[in-house]
């Protein structure tokens, strides 16, 4: 991905992610080397340092896929919470991983399977 917004991570959720992709199930999959690659490339700032319109771990984000002009609102959850969330989307998904560490107002180009491309800003956040 060209472009790339910078992004700023809580200690706390680099820390619990870390672990998360220590694991069994989680440690050699290749699907996750996004994720991996976002934690590599994020500022990381003690969590009561982020900025409240930073997107983090169990975050309700509403963004605007641009293309579609629709807008979605999801809350971004570690993957053994997705049962508890209708809304959830999990950190382990690719838009789940993207979507970590952006604030309101960027955008992000965002390739879809297919291999198209759609943009992806991020129009409010907050925390339960």
């Amino acid at each position: 991905m060209a472009d790339m917004p910078g992004i700023k991570v809580s200690e706390k959720d680099v820390d619990q992610l870390e672990a998360m992709l220590e694991r069994k199930e989680h440690r050699d999959n290749p699907a996750l080397d996004g994720l991996r690659t976002e934690l590599e490339r994020a500022d990381i700032v003690p969590l009561e340092q982020l900025p409240d319109d930073v997107v983090r771990m169990n975050s309700t984000v509403t963004f605007k896929v641009e293309e579609s002009d629709k807008t979605f609102q999801r809350t971004l959850c570690y993957p053994h919470q997705m049962a508890a969330r209708e809304d959830g989307i999990s950190i382990v998904a690719p838009i789940g991983s993207a979507l970590l560490g952006l604030e309101v107002g960027q955008t992000i180009d965002w390739r879809l399977p297919d291999g198209k491309h759609s943009h992806v800003r991020i129009i409010e956040v907050s925390h339960a």
